[in-house]
């Protein structure tokens, strides 16, 4: 599945008059409403699905860019709207700067390999500045679909090696590592090795000495992720800003935690995506 394939030009808008957040999804829901495949959902539950999916975290990271995205209920294929404001949009974007592209992608509940591998299409075109710059000055509804089709066709250029970090990242909640997960997508990190681990107070409850207080003190998790990630030290920042959107405060809450490495070399990838 290609991006050609799932985008129309009647889904494509120059001119959203939204300004904030819910109204700007509210407009993107109407436009998605368009779309055949969608004529079973009203516009009420296309935004409900994609409000629902920005409480997590919102799906603006940056650069005048959001993708909200959602999985709906009985959907059977994947539907994208492009949108462009010219005034912006105030999304609660990372940088807080606002939104001027807008790519809603709502898709199947059963087809999550296919969902993320969307997701990493639409921001890897999308998440450079000239491409973005040229996509709003479409003045037609033609020209914007036009345009985002030549730059998805288009050969990418192997990008000059970047400096990066290894981010080490331990969750106790299996949905904070579907959020992360999804995030990272959002973010073009497109490989990372995820972990089932131990806790310290698991271990602890397995030694006689231990496991009555341990266990009375209610200190043992079942659930335990370490995920592995390489990520461009300039984004790093950034990424865990996003991450503590979903888990809260780092320093104030237990059950998640992150560590930043150096990195001597790195030979081979984990992309899988």
């Amino acid at each position: 599945m290609e991006i050609f394939d799932v985008l129309t030009k009647e889904l494509c808008e120059p001119r959203l008059k939204s300004r904030e957040k819910q109204s700007a999804i509210e407009e993107l829901a109407n436009i998605l409403k368009r779309h055949s495949g969608l004529s079973n959902f009203t516009q009420e539950e296309i935004a409900e699905g994609l409000l629902a999916r920005e409480k997590l975290g919102s799906t603006a990271f940056g650069g005048g860019l959001a993708i909200p995205h959602c999985k709906l209920p009985g959907l059977d294929r994947f539907v994208i709207a492009l949108g462009v404001s010219r005034r912006g949009v105030n999304f609660d974007a990372v940088d807080n700067r606002k939104v001027h592209l807008l790519c809603a992608i709502v898709g199947p509940e059963d087809k999550p390999a296919e969902h993320v591998k969307l997701l990493a299409e639409v921001s890897l075109v999308l998440r450079e500045e000239r491409v973005r710059r040229e996509l709003v000055k479409a003045p037609t509804q033609t020209a914007l679909y036009e345009e985002f089709l030549r730059h998805c066709a288009r050969e990418i250029e192997p990008e000059a090696p970047r400096e990066c970090k290894l981010l080490m990242l331990v969750l106790q909640d299996e949905e904070t590592v579907t959020s992360v997960m999804e995030l990272f997508v959002e973010m073009g990190i497109k490989g990372a090795s995820v972990i089932e681990s131990d806790s310290m107070g698991r271990m602890l409850s397995q030694v006689p000495l231990f496991a009555d207080f341990i266990n009375f003190l209610g200190r043992k998790r079942e659930y335990h992720r370490t995920i592995y990630a390489i990520a461009p030290t300039e984004e790093v920042a950034t990424l865990i800003e996003r991450i503590e959107e979903i888990t809260g405060d780092l320093d104030k809450h237990t059950g998640a935690m992150v560590l930043v490495l150096d990195i001597a070399m790195v030979k081979g990838s984990l992309e899988a995506i």
